[in-house]
């Protein structure tokens, strides 16, 4: 465009202030330096990721072959540490190991702790709990809780033996030649009673009469909460057998000394204690029938004598 003067101006980047105005285009010398300077940012940036990916690989690599270096020549099972935390002993430390199926010279970290428990649980039934501990480098503990028989009932020809628990932990077959002469394990005593819906081995016995399982009960919490034991062997007595056949009239043996009369099986651990009060009152050597079912007055017969004292206890 021409002004007046004929001189021509070019207005393309005026803006009318005097101030020249930029168009937004940039020139393709531009470009190319803005693509080149971004791909070698790329570049640098997928260099740094392959070198951390390599690094990873090779760490992960040594990292397992160490591994299983380590668990094939060494951490080698060279000692079996085993404790039954009860003080039961009722299995041999051989017992326990060969139940286990564990042997020195396997792999420390190569063993089914659950296997081994199993195992162990399964073949000897007064276990009832196991727990294994790996120790590097070569070293295994089992420790073992054991029950004890606590109750014993023949069920045909087999006697079963129950434990506090009311876990079925043992089974003597008591057919043969020496089924007559059959003596119960020391401690357990032997309950005559119906209602048995399952007994097995390695299982929870049931009964079809809860009033069986609680009669039962009431006498182990006899035991846990009195010095029963230390009771019966001062008064030089020790309860053998209890027949709860017929709940009205509960009978016990304290071995060959007494048999004991206690009449409904209501308050039995009352009527036990007081049973053992009796029993001091009378000479050392006697033996006899005591008779408890009046509930107040006891009746003893020992030596063909009939002696009713004016004993009376009452009934908690």
């Amino acid at each position: 465009m021409e002004n007046s003067t004929g001189k021509s101006r070019n207005y393309k980047n005026y803006n009318g202030g005097g101030t020249a105005r930029k168009t937004g285009k940039v020139s393709i010398a531009d470009r190319n330096a803005k693509y080149l300077k971004n791909k070698r940012k790329l570049r640098k940036a997928g260099s740094k990721f392959r070198r951390f990916l390599f690094i990873f690989i090779m760490l992960l690599t040594v990292i397992t072959v160490f591994l299983f270096l380590t668990n094939k020549y060494f951490f080698k099972i060279q000692k079996i540490v085993i404790t039954d935390t009860t003080g039961n002993e009722k299995y041999s430390y051989d017992d326990i190991l060969n139940a286990s199926g564990i042997v020195t010279g396997t792999q420390l970290y190569g063993i089914d702790l659950k296997q081994v428990k199993r195992s162990i649980e399964k073949q000897l039934t007064y276990v009832n709990s196991v727990n294994i501990t790996q120790i590097p480098p070569s070293t295994v503990n089992i420790d073992v809780k054991t029950d004890k028989g606590m109750f014993g009932l023949k069920l045909g020809g087999d006697y079963y033996i129950i434990s506090d628990n009311f876990k079925v932990v043992d089974k003597i077959d008591l057919v043969g030649s020496t089924a007559g002469n059959f003596v119960p394990p020391d401690g357990v005593i032997t309950v005559v009673t119906g209602g048995v819906e399952k007994c097995c081995v390695g299982e929870i016995i049931e009964f079809s009469d809860p009033d069986i399982s609680d009669f039962l009960q009431g006498l182990i919490s006899l035991f846990n909460e009195y010095d029963l034991q230390g009771i019966m062997k001062s008064a030089n007595i020790s309860i053998s057998s209890v027949n709860i056949k017929d709940k009205f009239n509960v009978i016990m043996n304290y071995g060959d000394r007494f048999l004991i009369k206690f009449g409904i099986f209501e308050n039995i651990s009352s009527k036990i204690l007081n049973s053992f009060d009796v029993i001091n009152q009378l000479p050392g050597d006697v033996k006899g029938i005591i008779d408890m079912t009046d509930g107040k007055v006891v009746a003893v017969e020992y030596d063909e004598n009939i002696l009713k004292n004016s004993l009376y206890f009452g009934i908690g």
